[in-house]
């Protein structure tokens, strides 16, 4: 009996520790480069019709003039009502939680990635759980890099938010 008794409590432990360690394993988002994440919406969007379009609405947050909110260093500017489009840094996420920002209509938050040593940073994704509307992060890495690289930066990933990336070397 108390051999049956320590084999069960042995292997309730067992699988305890296993569900602990599944729940700790983090999930690598996918990421693309810009035009091939609108492509992809697209192709996507050319199989099941409807009346909004997600790449339209991409292409209109990354390449029109929006309502902006930039927070750069602690220091906050917004420009337009209700800013769709979150510009920042990465030197400066860690922030976020303490500024007082317009968050309730951000759809996209823009990070800017200026050298290599920033792609030893992480870009922790509940910082953006109060961004109610947020549906992409968009990276632009003023240096080449991969998707792969991008990717490891991640924390919390969360399969709501697409991800792309843009290298821009000229800015």
């Amino acid at each position: 009996m108390k051999t049956f008794l320590l084999f069960t409590l042995a292997f309730l432990s067992l699988t305890s520790f296993q569900s602990v360690a599944q729940n700790e394993i983090s999930v690598t988002p996918v990421v693309m480069e810009v035009d091939s994440y609108v492509s992809s919406l697209k192709l996507t969007e050319k199989n099941s019709p409807s009346s909004f379009s997600n790449a339209q609405n991409v292409e209109d947050l990354v390449y029109k003039l929006q309502s902006s909110v930039y927070f750069n260093s602690g220091n906050v500017k917004t420009f337009g009502e209700n800013p769709r489009n979150f510009y920042t840094d990465i030197a400066s996420l860690k922030g976020i939680s303490s500024a007082s920002l317009m968050k309730k209509d951000i759809e996209i938050v823009i990070i800017k990635i200026n050298n290599t040593n920033d792609f030893n940073s992480n870009i922790d994704l509940s910082l953006f759980s109060d961004f109610y509307k947020l549906k992409y992060i968009y990276i632009v890495s003023s240096v080449n890099t991969t998707e792969q690289n991008i990717a490891k930066m991640f924390r919390n990933y969360d399969e709501q938010y697409g991800i792309f990336y843009k290298i821009n070397l000229g800015e």
